[in-house]
């Protein structure tokens, strides 16, 4: 349970670091994820290099063929493209309660593809959710905090869809490999994705590195800090605390304290960032959260 409660708190940085780095290194959206996933992939090496077991396991007998563990790189760097650029226009707690809307989309695809059923408590969840998620599209109004709220929750909408069909591709690959076998391949798949999207994109090929300026060496040095923890804390110490307790938790139980994400990360954007929420904001995202969690607990842990 205290592993868990560190991962939620962990990935509740995520927007935080990425914010922090992205302003004080003048680095974009992709750049900035790049670097999350480049800096994190030392770590989950050693962690196999640590960890691997006393015989090599023949994976010619695996039921599922070891390319496959290439498609959740694809689809978390898809992920962190979009929840990055989420960030560069709207606020840390519109842009990870939104990405939180995966719930939805494993229940709809969980019922689709794999047969589960959906009961009542979740089809509630999700009206109560997306009049919620209706009342934050709505609230288009600019700020310091968001330059562009309405594109940001856009792509924050869009994250959702990415991780709901990492979370399923994963779910699937746990049958025949271990998570850190799955949380090293996708990283290293990632890393170079993300490369080679910021080498096509020109804003962020020009930045591939924090930009140093003479008169302000510090923010320098401060964007490098905020991206090394944005590697460590949310991806190396939350990504790993929660796949850890998965293996001595219930499924159900866990996805329901994991939603405490976006509460943290609505926190930290205030204490950290200053990201005041207008009294729209705090009603709309309140109801967000609270179908969340009914969606969740309606539905199946298997």
């Amino acid at each position: 349970m205290i592993a868990l409660l560190i991962g939620a708190i962990g990935i509740a940085f995520a927007g935080i670091f990425a914010k922090m780095s992205m302003d004080a290194g003048y680095l974009g959206a992709l750049t900035t994820a790049f670097w999350r996933f480049a800096l994190a992939m030392p770590f989950f090496l050693l962690a196999m290099v640590l960890t691997r077991p006393s015989k090599p396991r023949d994976l010619s007998k695996a039921l599922i063929n070891p390319l496959w563990l290439l498609l959740p790189g694809l689809l978390f760097a898809g992920d962190m493209a979009f929840f990055h650029t989420a960030f560069s226009h709207t606020t840390v707690s519109n842009g990870t309660l939104l990405a939180n809307l995966q719930v939805f989309i494993v229940g709809i695809l969980g019922w689709w593809i794999l047969k589960e059923r959906c009961n009542a408590l979740f089809l509630a969840g999700a009206i109560v959710a997306f009049g919620g998620i209706w009342l934050l599209v709505m609230n288009n109004e600019t700020s310091e905090y968001a330059s562009d709220p309405a594109l940001g929750n856009i792509f924050a909408i869009g994250t959702a869809f990415w991780y709901a069909s990492y979370f399923l591709m994963v779910k699937w690959l746990r049958k025949d490999f271990r998570a850190l076998e799955i949380m090293t391949v996708t990283t290293m798949v990632a890393t170079v994705i993300l490369f080679l999207m910021v080498i096509i994109i020109p804003q962020d090929r020009d930045h591939l590195v924090p930009f140093y300026n003479d008169s302000m060496p510090d923010e320098y040095t401060k964007a490098w800090i905020y991206l090394i923890l944005l590697a460590i804390v949310p991806q190396v110490i939350g990504q790993g605390c929660i796949a850890w307790s998965l293996s001595k938790l219930p499924v159900t139980f866990s996805a329901v304290v994991l939603l405490l994400q976006p509460v943290f990360a609505a926190f930290l954007g205030w204490i950290i960032l200053a990201e005041a929420l207008n009294n729209w904001q705090m009603i709309a995202s309140g109801i967000v959260l609270v179908g969340i969690v009914l969606a969740k607990l309606g539905t199946p842990s298997k």
